[in-house]
């Protein structure tokens, strides 16, 4: 087995520039896809892709040619619905076919609506059922540790979600092993189902219930790129002995202005009128993929 100094991703991390354009091409392709495809969650992947994009290509190591090398950092995507997000991550990153993202949905496809593992490579967690990955992400970093591995386990997880009673008892069980190699992250874009958050069930403030629970928490704007950048790079450092988590407050819908913080986009169908207009307010009309 490789050290984890020896195991490089590919490509090389991306800097803060490199970082928001990447995002900006992947909002592009994951209109385009929702399209073509007849519809996906797709305001949670567009509020949720810059903090997902900088795990991705910046914190998480990783290789489309050698998914499940043993060095390998776990990144884990809790909210199973924001399937298309991480399915255009993995594409780009070559751990399968782009060409597969035109099968999203499909009868068959391995490209399912929610994530499920053992479909495509780089799903390491199924994640339909929420409030239940982040106990997935503390096995796996105990595991880790006990077992001498050097690598992180990162879990996405969404704002709905901690309503769940599971995932303060992984909380607690992450702080109470000191579990310094899992770095967690929450897409507060203060929707669920059911409506806003803060109606449905208000759990904030989510920071200072993090921290009683012994974790460090940064709370930022997770669709400022130079901030989510600078929050997972104080979880990140070396030798950390508890766990951490960057709260990233973000707009559902992002980059789309008829969409964002609009509930009747929940799951979003595309026509091409709404297509183009979604395309020109991300890159002044000009056309996608």
């Amino acid at each position: 087995m490789t050290s984890p100094e020896e195991f490089r991703p590919f490509p090389a991390p991306l800097d803060v520039a490199e970082l928001s354009a990447k995002t900006a091409d992947l909002r592009r392709l994951m209109i385009e896809v929702a399209h073509r495809t007849g519809g996906a969650y797709l305001a949670q992947a567009l509020s949720g892709i810059d903090l997902l994009t900088a795990i991705a290509y910046r914190f998480a190591r990783g290789d489309g040619a050698r998914p499940d090398h043993p060095d390998r950092d776990r990144l884990l995507l809790s909210p199973g619905h924001y399937a298309l997000a991480l399915y255009v991550v993995l594409a780009d990153r070559g751990y399968f076919d782009r060409d597969l993202l035109w099968t999203f949905k499909d009868d068959g496809s391995p490209l399912e609506l929610a994530t499920h593992r053992g479909t495509v490579p780089g799903v390491e967690a199924s994640g339909g059922s929420l409030g239940q990955v982040l106990s997935l992400g503390v096995g796996m970093a105990l595991a880790a540790r006990r077992r001498g591995q050097g690598h992180r386990v990162f879990v996405m997880m969404s704002d709905g979600e901690q309503d769940e009673g599971q995932i303060w008892e992984a909380a607690a069980s992450a702080a109470h092993y000191r579990l310094g190699n899992l770095v967690a992250t929450i897409d507060a874009n203060g929707f669920q189902v059911d409506g806003p958050c803060a109606q449905v069930m208000d759990m904030e403030p989510l920071a200072d219930k993090y921290r009683a629970f012994g974790w460090d928490a940064i709370e930022c704007d997770g669709n400022d790129m130079a901030a989510v950048v600078g929050a997972f790079q104080a979880l990140c450092a070396p030798g950390r002995q508890r766990p951490g988590i960057v709260i990233g407050r973000t707009v559902r819908g992002r980059g789309i202005s008829f969409m964002e913080g609009n509930p009747a986009f929940h799951y979003a169908r595309l026509d091409p009128g709404l297509r183009d207009r979604a395309m020109a307010d991300l890159e002044g009309g000009t056309d996608a993929v």
